[in-house]
């Protein structure tokens, strides 16, 4: 448990540590505060256009904001190449099997008309059908104790590639050359490495396993890779057989493993290790036991010398690329990063870079909470009380935040599982009470409208717990039969 002025406090220390990275691409003070301003307004509640971000952050108008996006001088890419804070935040956790590691992914911004920059009609992976978006190539550090963006590209179609016009309207510069999303991929997995980033192993879906450049690229900077590959790719055997990845089937022998835990428990599947001609490359195939249709996965599986090459090893990283994910759900709908409206290139990629910072804000607070030391001391204003307000006096047990750390309860007289994980705060609930806590320190809202809020927070922590343990009741009753 923790009390709101450790969030209150929590929130200060991480406002300095953002001011401080935004303090080294920035050269005015007025920059940065405006900076902070704008990563501190980003929320669920906030549409993350500048008139709503001046609102919330007190401005009188919109002008501030707008001049951060598109007039102020400083440098997004810098912004982007500064990975220290995330494996500074994200720590690694010594008794990990596989260390921390990237994990590549692209999703979709949705947009109306074309004069954003890259925007046309193109797959989008959170619909599932043809859209007018911006697709975006993200690289997440993923540790055992969280997980944000690290690194970034637009993907710019051929439609704009090759249209100059349109390119200098939008702002794209001229010497920006067309790039596949492998191409992106490999050069964020360069940059960070180039950057001091600390990371093991890398794993990604179908449109970067399929690359061969993509894989020997990730070989050469020594990564481990378990990356998703299609039914239909061809795979040479250990006896120099070629065959199509679900041609293994047949010959597989499948163990049930547990590749990690979930938000509704263990993740539990059937996995089966198979040599190819590459004695350090693997196949991987994961059958899905409960589903009816696509019960199979295929990986291509890499180590180099010195690290292990084993079923637990390969199927640890596979398990770690669904974070990635988790990254563009809080980007989402905890800071609104796809509700932007800027339409030029430089302000796409600011917006972008500020949400990126904001999303490490919220981790660095929800590791504080939960007591990993990861973010510097506190200022003496995080300590100031807050002002006096005429309105009903809560208990101190009703300021208290619940932070994950204890078990989940018990249900029907038997006790909770070891497996199943206990309920954290995640970045949604982490930004939201962090803004309380603000709120209540600066004295604009009372301590029962804040015991009221965090009421409702623990009433959805229980209610989370009693549908977590109904799915793995559920699942391991379907697993045994």
């Amino acid at each position: 448990m923790a009390s709101i002025e450790d969030a209150a406090e929590c929130g200060e220390r991480a406002d300095a540590l953002a001011r401080g990275l935004l303090g080294q691409v920035m050269r005015q003070r007025r920059t940065v505060a405006v900076a902070l301003d704008y990563v501190r307004a980003l929320s669920r509640e906030t549409r993350a256009n500048c008139w709503e971000l001046a609102l919330s952050a007190g401005h009188a108008g919109p002008h501030r904001m707008q001049a951060l996006l598109s007039r102020y001088k400083w440098s997004w890419e810098e912004l982007r190449g500064l990975p220290g804070l995330a494996q500074e935040v994200l720590r690694d956790d010594p008794g990990d099997l596989i260390g921390p590691g990237l994990a590549f992914d692209e999703t979709a911004h949705l947009r109306k008309g074309k004069s954003a920059a890259c925007v046309s009609p193109q797959h989008a992976g959170v619909t599932g059908k043809v859209e007018n978006c911006v697709t975006w190539v993200f690289a997440a550090l993923v540790t055992a104790l969280g997980q944000a963006w690290v690194d970034f590209d637009v993907y710019m179609p051929g439609c704009w590639a090759k249209d100059p016009q349109r390119r200098k309207k939008a702002g794209i510069p001229e010497d920006l050359a067309f790039a596949t999303k492998p191409e992106l991929a490999i050069a964020q997995a360069k940059r960070l490495m180039a950057a001091g980033l600390r990371v093991m192993w890398a794993a990604a879906d179908e449109v970067y396993g399929r690359c061969g450049e993509f894989r020997a690229a990730l070989r050469a900077l020594g990564l481990s890779y378990v990356v998703i590959i299609p039914c239909d790719y061809r795979v040479t055997l250990a006896r120099n057989t070629i065959i199509r990845a679900d041609q293994a089937i047949p010959d597989a022998v499948f163990e049930r493993r547990s590749c990690g835990n979930g938000t509704k428990g263990p993740r539990y599947g059937d996995w089966a290790l198979i040599a190819t001609a590459d004695p350090r490359e693997l196949l991987l195939i994961r059958r899905f036991p409960d589903r009816d249709k696509n019960q199979y996965a295929f990986y291509l599986c890499w180590s180099p010398e010195g690290r292990p090459a084993t079923m637990t090893y390969f199927i640890t990283i596979a398990g770690r690329r669904w974070p990635v994910e988790t990254t563009f759900r809080t980007g989402k709908d905890a800071l609104g990063w796809d509700q932007c409206q800027a339409r030029t290139w430089d302000a796409i990629c600011r917006h972008t870079a500020l949400t990126a910072l904001a999303q490490l804000r919220t981790a660095a607070i929800q590791a504080a909470l939960a007591g990993v030391g990861v973010l510097p001391a506190a200022p003496p204003a995080a300590r100031s009380a807050p002002a006096a307000i005429s309105e009903p006096a809560a208990s101190a047990a009703d300021l208290q935040i619940y932070t994950g750390t204890a078990p989940l309860p018990a249900r029907g007289g038997l006790p909770c599982p070891p497996g199943i994980p206990p309920i954290e705060l995640s970045a949604a609930e982490t930004s939201r009470i962090e803004r309380l806590a603000r709120d209540w320190t600066a004295g604009i809202l009372s301590p029962a409208r804040l015991a009221f809020q965090l009421r409702w927070s623990a009433w959805r922590g229980r209610h989370q717990a009693r549908a977590r343990w109904h799915h793995y009741a559920t699942r391991l009753a379907a697993l045994a039969t």
